[in-house]
């Protein structure tokens, strides 16, 4: 018997036990789309085997099992309650004046004149439809925010 005809053989019976499990309404439905995946791989490295195409048949056979190995790993870690990505650091502080000042390019005891024209000049080059962002461009914002509410404090 070739490794063609056996892979063939395995690809039969994992079909079948697929559709007894999809039958019975057993499994969840990522067991199910696992056994799938495993059955077209292995259906894809029975055609290569019966083609006479080894090591590709080989290396699909390998690239198989490590994806199937990933995906059971992935899919126990998020069932264990792990989350997916750290959580977001939610320890964001007031801007001082000085912090306001530095990102402007200003002195601390600066006037508005002297504040405006920072702003200005500032988000003229950081605005994010000339290429600047989002992020850089709320900073400039609020630097310039908390600078003028400065100026009217005193």
């Amino acid at each position: 018997m070739t490794f063609g005809v056996v892979a063939l053989v395995v690809v039969i019976a994992a079909a079948a036990v697929l559709l007894l499990r999809v039958a019975k309404g057993e499994g969840a439905g990522g067991d199910n789309l696992t056994i799938l995946k495993f059955i077209v791989l292995l259906g894809l490295a029975a055609a290569l085997f019966a083609a006479k195409l080894w090591p590709i048949a080989f290396m699909v056979l390998i690239a198989a099992g490590g994806v199937m190995a990933i995906e059971s790993w992935r899919d126990k870690h998020i069932a264990d309650g792990e989350p997916a990505a750290p959580p977001a650091k939610a320890t964001q502080t007031a801007m001082t004046v000085k912090e306001a000042a530095a990102i402007l390019g200003i002195a601390d005891d600066a006037d508005g004149n002297e504040v405006r024209a920072a702003y200005r000049k500032l988000i003229s080059q950081i605005h994010p439809d000339k290429g600047g962002t989002d992020y850089l461009a709320a900073k400039i914002n609020e630097a310039h925010e908390v600078m003028l509410r400065s100026l009217d404090g005193e």
